[in-house]
């Protein structure tokens, strides 16, 4: 086989793992999930700072004084929500809420796969919090509350109230809000997470812990003409 061939062929399926790790990086994780050992013996309290349970048909937790979590809930919560001082709802679930349709209450949609959630994806909603954090109270959401709604708040623990990951995670999974097995991919993220490089890339601005992920590409695509122009528009004026 020629040399020129013999390269071309071992470029593809180069190319196609490069077309995979930026488009879809989850697809090129472990499976594998570790499950921590249970941080709370039997008869000991539940540590003061974890999320308090407000409804537990919604699954409605206070995880702050501008925070909160649940599973979906619908048109007959809200004034339970508004009581809470909640003015804005962030949902990961695929289906818009609907049930907000005219009401006060300010709709966020974010809508997420749990078993492909990148750090681009939490930068993001993180973001989308501290933002929304500015007008009251936010609520956070999917359908069971457990999985998505799990990593996120999670991570926010991380990230702004400073929680290690093994902390984050004892709270995920001993604060009454389900199963292991229904917060797997949750569980499968926080083992692999990098802390230092989401801090990092959260207090620079970045919209990624990696610079070739796909979110840097299209900002660098959508940049490129515009820095363009201003040369030219530079260059017309000297």
């Amino acid at each position: 086989m020629k040399p020129l061939r013999l390269l071309l062929w071992l470029s593809l399926p180069l190319g196609a793992l490069a077309v995979v790790a930026l488009s879809r990086p989850d697809l090129l994780r472990s499976d594998q999930v570790y499950v921590p050992a249970p941080t709370l013996h039997a008869g000991q309290a539940r540590p003061a700072n974890w999320a308090t349970l407000i409804d537990p048909d919604l699954r409605l937790y206070r995880m702050g004084s501008h925070l909160f979590r649940s599973a979906l809930p619908d048109r007959e919560d809200l004034p339970a929500l508004q009581a809470q001082g909640i003015s804005t709802v962030i949902n990961f679930y695929q289906h818009e809420d609907d049930w907000l349709t005219g009401s006060p209450l300010d709709a966020v949609h974010l809508p997420l796969h749990a078993d492909r959630i990148t750090d681009t994806d939490v930068i993001r909603v993180l973001r989308a919090i501290r933002d929304a954090q500015q007008h009251g109270g936010v609520l956070i959401h999917c359908k069971h509350g457990q999985n998505r709604t799990g990593v996120m708040a999670a991570m926010y623990r991380v990230i702004y109230d400073g929680w290690s990951q093994e902390q984050a995670m004892a709270e995920m999974l001993e604060g009454g809000f389900g199963t292991a097995e229904r917060m797997s991919d949750a569980i499968g993220y926080l083992d692999r997470v990098d802390v230092a490089a989401m801090r990092e890339a959260m207090a620079s601005g970045a919209c990624s812990t990696g610079t070739l992920t796909w979110c840097h590409i299209s900002d660098w695509w959508r940049r490129e003409p515009e820095e363009q122009d201003e040369r030219v528009a530079a260059t017309r004026t000297h």
